[in-house]
């Protein structure tokens, strides 16, 4: 056959393989906690250490390093190298630092302490949604003898990172990005590679790393497990301490909105039908390392049906993980007061409803919006302060109904619009979220919120409900035309 007519033959083969689609970077990313052993495999570990060599290649040093790791950004690295002594590198979740005998200890601030922090996340896989601002798939590429999807993460704070996750297996294989360090901006590259069951879980057991052009192979020759950790493991070392107190650490610059520090609190006016239904008054404090949110308010659900909201609280840290959560309302006599506190990825509830007090545990992540299954309203302010306006991408949330069950909200951000109000138009950011209740039942919430990220106004649209902010009165809605005489 005339090679012209087999190219003409080929042609469309090829137009369909240049065609090919590819797979959603959620998907691949998705389908990377299931080939390496599931959402509920990973819910089920709270913390991990991990033993093994180390040699930098071609240079003839050797040494070993230990990995602790706990829920739900903590971290511990102790290398000690032959000749050299010892590296240590960690989090307490709030503060990242590294100190050696060549260098001294240092405390890591600005995009390096943001890094260190994401890298601290433990089950990290199950949280990209949280951790990253985007997710995209950018084409393929060759890793080896790995034919592989290239997916672009980019966080919150900091530079893109590009993985590598093979075809075939689904497995991460390699890790490229440029990190901010003393010495300036470097190009890392992490290979992954011997994959081994540990604890209920596939992991590398085998692990390049490529920097200022050196390269260390690390060889891990143990997992352990939730294991018994001493209380004090993550503790902060003492030359650390020193010099937190010689140069106070600013609040951590991870955040997704612009509000960083102060107040970001108000009163909202609920009503249902266009009716008054409730009155709602908070406030939103984010300062000394931790974000609170604090109110009360009290409902009229018509005729003697009354609750009195006494108070609704939420104390997370810096990086919106949650420490503890209060909720104690009254309806009518019928007192329903819930306490729950969170560690290790699971929230426990201390329940009274006026009747035999009980216990229930729930499995959340770590960073989740805490919010009443009805009344109040003004938790869900924590949601808009985290919101990025930066993407029309939808963002995921997981949002944990106190006492009740996690459920995942999808956010997406629709831009910035006129709304009107009594006697004034306002121009204000517009936000949809949507989820299913643990009823069963999807619900979605519309917010519109200004550029501190402040509530504003709130709907419920399947429910009737509106909430708006002190000082922007919701619109009269327009008496019905008299008919004719």
């Amino acid at each position: 056959m005339h090679k012209l007519s087999l190219a003409f033959l080929l042609a469309p083969v090829a137009l369909l393989a240049a065609d090919e689609s590819l797979p959603k970077a959620e998907t691949i990313l998705d389908h990377f906690v299931e080939v390496t052993g599931g959402k509920a495999a990973y819910e089920k570990r709270h913390n991990q250490v991990e033993r093994g060599n180390l040699e930098l290649t071609g240079k003839g040093i050797r040494g070993a390093i230990t990995i602790y790791q706990s829920a739900p950004n903590k971290d511990l690295a102790i290398i000690e190298i032959e000749g050299i002594g010892k590296i240590e590198s960690g989090s307490d979740g709030d503060v990242t630092w590294e100190k050696s005998v060549l260098q001294g200890a240092r405390i890591k601030q600005g995009q390096e302490k943001a890094d260190s922090l994401r890298d601290a996340t433990f089950n990290a896989p199950l949280y990209w949604r949280t951790l990253y601002d985007k997710a995209e798939t950018a084409g393929t590429a060759a890793v080896d003898s790995h034919e592989c999807y290239k997916v672009v993460l980019t966080p919150k704070e900091g530079k893109p990172i590009t993985q590598y996750y093979d075809k075939q297996s689904g497995l991460l294989v390699k890790s490229t990005t440029v990190r901010t360090t003393p010495m300036g901006d470097i190009a890392a590259e992490v290979l992954l590679d011997d994959y081994r069951r540990e604890g209920g879980l596939l992991s590398p057991h085998k692990i390049i790393n490529k920097a200022a052009g050196q390269e260390f192979q690390v060889q891990i020759a143990s997992v352990e497990v939730n294991a018994d950790l001493s209380k004090d493991r993550f503790d902060l070392p003492d030359d650390i301490k020193a010099l937190l107190k010689k140069s106070p650490m600013p609040a951590s610059s991870v955040t997704s909105g612009k509000n960083a520090t102060g107040s970001n609190g108000g009163k909202l006016t609920v009503y249902m039908s266009g009716k008054p239904l409730a009155s709602e008054t908070y406030t939103l404090d984010k300062s000394d390392g931790k974000v609170q949110l604090d109110g009360s308010g009290n409902a009229n659900l018509g005729g003697t049906i009354k609750v009195e909201i006494e108070q609704f609280k939420v104390v997370a840290d810096q990086n919106y993980n949650l420490i503890s959560a209060n909720a104690k309302a009254k309806m009518g006599t019928i007192p329903m007061v819930v306490n729950t506190t969170f560690a290790a990825g699971k929230a426990t509830n201390e329940i009274n409803t006026g009747q035999t007090p009980k216990t229930k545990e729930d499995v959340i992540h770590p960073n989740a919006i805490v919010v009443n299954e009805n009344l109040p309203l003004y938790p869900w302010s924590m949601l808009a302060l985290r919101v990025s306006f930066e993407t029309r991408d939808p963002q995921e949330f997981p949002v944990y109904i106190i006492g009740k069950a996690e459920v995942s909200g999808k956010v997406i951000y629709k831009g910035k619009e006129p709304v009107e109000f009594a006697g004034k138009t306002v121009d204000l950011h517009h936000i949809t979220a949507s989820g299913t209740l643990p009823s069963g039942t999807p619900i979605t919430l519309e917010f519109w919120v200004d550029d501190d990220h402040r509530l504003i106004k709130m709907a419920v649209p399947t429910q009737n409900v509106e909430a708006y902010q002190e000082g922007y009165d919701r619109k009269p809605t327009p008496e019905p035309a008299k008919p004719k005489e």
